[in-house]
């Protein structure tokens, strides 16, 4: 009797074991997926994005052809601002003098990103209306809070298409 007992307590706590393996390699794919689904793609990013700003500010072709080459322009120069120089300092966080000199540099970068936002919103005024410059913006704005709202958030795991059996009449 008590092998019995020993026998079934035995296959109790050994039997779980292989469940649980199964499980953490299906955790393992699904959190591979997961970082998939999490990867940036900058050209995604881009085509996405020009697809927005088309559709919310109603561009036309030739509108789009015309103003997306200036945008472009804009965004190269916005990323060579923002890589130039690290603005916050390590060292920065620990001395008042070095804070305020961090300050002074990251207000001095953004004050230099806006400079070149108001130049180019300017020349696409020249190249499509106010109304549509402006519907530009807020699209613009809204995929950017979007993206980083969605990248943020874990996504659930996408179910698999069912394939569709045709009903026997």
């Amino acid at each position: 009797m008590k092998y019995i007992i020993t026998l079934i307590l035995a296959l109790v706590m050994v039997l779980p074991l292989p469940a649980q393996n199964n499980d953490s390699r299906q955790d393992e794919r699904t959190e591979g997926r997961r970082d998939e689904q999490k990867k940036f793609d900058p050209e995604r990013y881009q085509r996405e994005l020009e697809a927005c700003i088309i559709r919310e500010a109603c561009l036309t072709k030739q509108e789009a052809q015309r103003f997306f080459p200036l945008y472009r322009e804009m965004l190269k120069k916005q990323r060579a601002i923002y890589m130039k120089k690290n603005v916050f300092d390590k060292a920065a966080y620990n001395d008042n003098k070095a804070a305020e000199a961090v300050i002074l540099a990251y207000d001095e970068r953004e004050l230099s990103i806006k400079k070149l936002q108001l130049q180019y919103h300017k020349q696409f005024i020249k190249v499509m209306p106010a109304t549509k410059v402006l519907k530009f913006i807020r699209a613009e704005e809204r995929f950017n809070r979007n993206v980083m709202r969605n990248f943020s958030r874990p996504r659930p795991p996408q179910p698999q298409p069912q394939p569709h059996h045709p009903r026997n009449k």
